[in-house]
């Protein structure tokens, strides 16, 4: 008897760990970004994220706009490993500072959901070029859906700024 409920248990607990691991469906879909309630994000003029969420792996797809410039970047994580390495065409981080990606031109993110799925948190290192040479830098972004899943709040600080970034999107419907 007492085995059964052991198994039971363990059971119950495994599936509340797995679907906290899964995050909230909510994450998912297009978003576009609040110019009123954001940090700056100069040079851009709109920015617009596409985000899935399927069996241990997101997606985001990020896509900055301004006049007829366009940049696309894309993230593959898979939260099973322990270092995700993504490549980065064109870091789009406040590019009218001349600071632009270096080193391989890759990201190591590692990745991670949190708070029962609600905030998806990514760990980041990469190497910048700017005038001063090539510069490492570490950053902590997370995202945080709102309750009522309509807007998603992203917050990044890098080891590079004295303050942190803030975007603010509001779901496309």
């Amino acid at each position: 008897m007492q085995k059964v409920a052991l198994s039971s248990l363990f059971i119950l607990v495994s599936i509340i760990a797995a679907s906290s691991m899964q995050g909230s469906p909510q994450f998912e879909g297009r978003w576009v970004i609040d110019k009123e309630l954001s940090s700056a994000f100069d040079p851009w003029r709109s920015i617009h994220l596409e985000i899935e969420v399927e069996a241990g792996k997101v997606l985001i797809e990020e896509l900055h706009t301004t006049g007829r410039r366009r940049a696309t970047q894309r993230y593959e994580l898979d939260l099973d490993k322990p270092r995700n390495k993504v490549p980065i065409d064109l870091w789009t981080g406040n590019r009218h500072i001349g600071a632009y990606i270096g080193g391989n031109r890759t990201m190591e993110i590692d990745a991670e959901f949190l708070d029962e799925g609600r905030t998806l948190v990514l760990y980041c290192n990469y190497i910048l070029d700017t005038s001063q040479g090539a510069t490492n830098v570490r950053s902590h972004k997370e995202f945080r859906v709102s309750s009522d899943g309509d807007q998603l709040v992203v917050m990044e600080l890098r080891s590079t700024r004295p303050r942190p970034i803030l975007q603010v999107f509001n779901k496309e419907r």
